[in-house]
């Protein structure tokens, strides 16, 4: 997929061309024998067995299995059970990382782990030359600020899995991790356009750890956001890292509705570049929902969509097609907005065929078509191959609940939360939902507590049936007053409403059907 792009400070031009097998070698043998891996024996065997595979030109057999077996001396090993590759993968990379910031920091013929993947990528550095981020990229500088002896291990173990992370994100170019003295100095060696860093600040005691990340500007040293968690020690191993805190990190700075496009939003920011353009336009849609959302969103996208664009871009406009659908919105036609969405998502996967994105959208038009079977395969794959990003599991998560997997639907919801808690409310109606088919009316309420969105039914909607099923009849007819102004015929016939939008097994659908009782005997006013 185009769009995310790692960095490092002061980074020289890279070069993906073959390097000679001697180079190869002579640059493994000065970074085993290096200070950040002589003291790591298992660091250094995955290391060199991965490269020594891959310059073999056997790269196909580094899977998790094989690397277990091989590098680390685990003949039997189940990665379901066993993460002691992953942790291992994630410390080799900061290892890396720590080599090419200190005595590596010259070093031309350069080793990095991509996220998820044990093939490593070789590339060959021109120290003489530099490669500025791309127009559309915001470009973000990831700190380790002031952290030493064990707080610095922790520091730079979380900054590499954040870093690593947060560039899986499009439009994202991630610098770094560099290291500060203080708050707010940040190497002078920054790139330019680099505005915004995102500073790791660890401070460790005997039993627990404090993690902080704030997103400061770079220009004035103005927050614009900041979390914090206190771990226990035992905890920060680097699968918890991963796990606990750094994806979470991720996630809600680099989300299609997280920091850095909320900022830009709310500032107003106009930028010379259609497709940064396109990607705040589509985060205003992800965040308001509304008929005027879709059609800014559609107008950017359309404008970004020049020859050559690239899967990001086209899965987004597949999933303005759908959205165009769904809103009763599409100016060509309902079953031509979604042939144009699935050509969309075909023309995104030639591109990259792990565009998640690409199969929330063929989901998505499967769920228009009642195609329930076919929505759910591939909403499941979009979750399997963007476990990271929220919006993916936002979006796919919808998709398997509405396919009729309402627990797994919203399972893949709550992690998507989980990851970037500022994803907007509508999510949230998935969810009422499935808790009005379980009989949860509280957990109904409590979640469409959540759902405002202009014109939608389902908000209004879904706290009418929980507060009606709670005893609250009066508030429940304010709430279904609501309702009837967006759609005055809705009692007319609930069934065609709820049947048409979703799959549910008969005594699901009588279940949410029996919340409308109270309203059969007219208002109480």
């Amino acid at each position: 997929m185009s769009g995310p792009r790692s960095l490092s400070v002061d980074q020289p031009l890279e070069r993906d061309c073959a390097v000679a097998p001697e180079d190869v070698v002579e640059a493994l043998s000065a970074v085993l024998s290096s200070e950040a891996f002589s003291a790591a024996p298992r660091s250094q065997a995955f290391l060199a067995y991965v490269v020594t595979e891959h310059v073999a030109g056997r790269e196909e057999r580094l899977v998790e299995h094989a690397v277990a077996r091989h590098a680390l001396g685990r003949a039997e090993y189940d990665p379901r059970l066993d993460s002691a590759v992953r942790v291992r993968a994630g410390r080799v990379r900061a290892a890396l990382q720590r080599y090419y910031d200190a005595e590596g920091a010259g070093a031309t013929v350069r080793f990095s782990l991509p996220p998820g993947r044990y093939a490593p990528k070789i590339v060959r550095r021109d120290p003489g030359r530099t490669a500025p981020p791309a127009h559309d990229d915001v470009v973000v500088e990831v700190v380790r600020v002031g952290s030493t002896g064990s707080a610095g291990r922790i520091s730079t173990t979380v900054c590499a899995a954040i870093a690593d992370r947060l560039a899986r994100f499009p439009g994202l170019a991630v610098v770094g991790p560099s290291t500060a003295a203080t708050t707010g100095a940040a190497g002078t060696s920054r790139p330019p356009g680099a505005r915004l860093l995102l500073e790791i600040t660890v401070t460790a005691g005997e039993e627990d750890a404090r993690l902080e990340a704030s997103l400061v500007e770079a220009s004035s040293g103005e927050i614009s956001w900041r979390t914090a968690e206190r771990l226990a020690i035992a905890d920060l191993d680097d699968s918890g890292l991963d796990a606990r805190w750094a994806a979470a990190v991720a996630g809600q700075v680099g989300d299609s509705t997280g920091v850095i496009l909320r900022r830009a939003l709310g500032r107003g920011e106009r930028t010379g570049s259609v497709v940064h353009a396109a990607r705040l336009a589509y985060a205003n849609h992800l965040m308001q929902g509304t008929d005027k959302s879709v059609r800014s969103a559609a107008y950017a996208l359309d404008r970004a969509l020049a020859p050559g664009a690239g899967a990001e871009l086209l899965a987004m406009r597949g999933a303005i097609h759908i959205a165009e659908v769904d809103q009763g919105m599409a100016p060509t036609g309902h079953e031509r907005a979604l042939r144009s969405a699935e050509r969309l998502a075909r023309a995104a996967l030639a591109i990259d065929p792990a565009s998640a994105p690409a199969y929330v959208v063929l989901g998505g038009t499967a769920c228009q078509r009642r195609q329930w079977d076919l929505a759910h395969r591939h909403a499941t794959r979009a979750a399997d191959l963007a476990p990271w990003n929220p919006t993916v599991l936002m979006s796919a998560g919808t998709v398997m609940a509405v396919a009729g997997d309402w627990q797994g639907g919203v399972e893949t919801l709550r992690e998507g939360f989980r990851l970037n808690p500022l994803h907007p409310g509508l999510a949230h109606s998935v969810s009422a939902l499935a808790c009005l088919i379980r009989g949860d009316d509280a957990g109904a309420l409590a979640e469409a507590s959540l759902v405002h969105v202009p014109g939608q039914l389902c908000g209004p909607l879904y706290r009418a049936l929980a507060l009606a099923a709670l005893g609250y009849r009066d508030q429940a007819w304010t709430e279904m007053a609501h309702v009837l102004e967006i759609d005055p015929g809705f009692l007319d016939d609930p069934t065609a409403y709820f049947a048409g939008r979703a799959r549910f097994a008969p005594c699901e659908l009588e279940t949410l059907l029996a919340h409308l009782t109270p309203f059969r005997a007219g208002s109480p006013g």
